[in-house]
């Protein structure tokens, strides 16, 4: 795995580096080589995992709001370890004042942006949507 590392170096993983990565890993792991060669949504993963945490342990029927009440949750990607912090903050918009999630990333405990997770190829997904104003 080092050597695979070693080898992308600085850019951007391709569709075929992780299929290679994650067939390595799957023999190490005893597993056949050629199942799930499709891309995973590791970001999303990691979202909905700390959300579900954040909600086992702030949740009774009302949002706890600030990042005192924060939970973390991580995943294993070719790339390293993916971690994510979450929690709930004040947000006003347009339509006055809401709740809205607030996120850190970290890659390998290096913080992350989520256009970078993009790059990397560890998103699969929009992270924002388009809204249809009537």
């Amino acid at each position: 795995m080092r050597a695979i590392n070693d080898a992308i170096g600085d850019e951007v993983p391709t569709v075929q580096a992780f299929k290679i990565i994650d067939a390595i890993k799957r023999l190490r792991d005893g597993q056949p080589a050629h199942a799930g060669s499709e891309r995973r949504d590791y970001m999303a993963e990691v979202l909905e995992l700390a959300r579900a945490d954040w909600n086992a342990k702030h949740w009774d029927h009302r949002p706890r709001i600030g990042p005192e009440f924060d939970a973390t949750a991580g995943v294993d990607t070719p790339l390293g370890r993916l971690r994510m912090t979450t929690w709930l903050r004040p947000w006003k918009g347009a339509r006055g004042e809401r709740i809205a999630w607030a996120s850190e990333y970290y890659l390998n405990d290096q913080p992350i942006t989520v256009a970078e997770i993009k790059a990397m190829g560890l998103a699969q997904r929009p992270t924002t949507r388009n809204r249809k104003r009537s």
